[in-house]
């Protein structure tokens, strides 16, 4: 996945959307996918996964989330 891209996208994500809308867009990829966030995060960095723009917007997702969560900025 192209670094960039998803850094990008995670800047204007993270302006519009809480914590609770974050959890409400990854069950939505969750269930669109049939997997979990922690499951698609790991194929995507094993390259198990074709790049696609609902697989860039998840991983942004998923890594705004985790800083949320961690306490840092995106």
């Amino acid at each position: 996945m192209k670094t960039a891209s998803i850094k990008k996208r995670k800047r204007i994500v993270v302006r519009h959307v809480g914590i609770s809308g974050l959890k409400r867009k990854l069950a939505g990829f969750e269930k669109k996918y049939g997997m979990s966030t922690p499951a698609f995060v790991k194929k995507v960095w094993s390259g198990e996964l074709e790049e696609s723009n609902d697989f860039i917007d998840w991983l942004g997702l998923a890594e705004i989330y985790q800083d949320m969560m961690n306490g840092r900025k995106a």
